[in-house]
């Protein structure tokens, strides 16, 4: 066989569909605006905003708008929660 030149017989076989394999690896996230992560949150926009600008809750730049994943904000909503004093 000359050098560089392949035969489809020889090349090793893929018995997987493309209809089978998956299309995404990652998880997908949902993106949330400030005023949907306010909604989220029942405070006001600036609110989520004054947590965002002193770093308490994680956000995305996409494209120069600023995004909220729905798992951080639930994720502060859990890690802030207050238990309450007794038995």
């Amino acid at each position: 066989m000359p050098a560089g030149v392949y035969y489809l017989s020889r090349l090793p076989t893929t018995y997987r569909s493309l209809t089978t394999m998956p299309t995404d690896a990652r998880p997908t996230i949902e993106l949330l605006t400030a005023a949907e992560a306010a909604e989220l949150l029942k405070i006001s926009i600036a609110s989520v905003r004054r947590l965002q600008r002193n770093r308490h809750i994680p956000f995305h730049k996409v494209g120069g708008c600023v995004r909220f994943a729905k798992d951080d904000i639930l994720s502060y909503l859990a890690t802030h929660r207050v238990r309450a004093v007794g038995p």
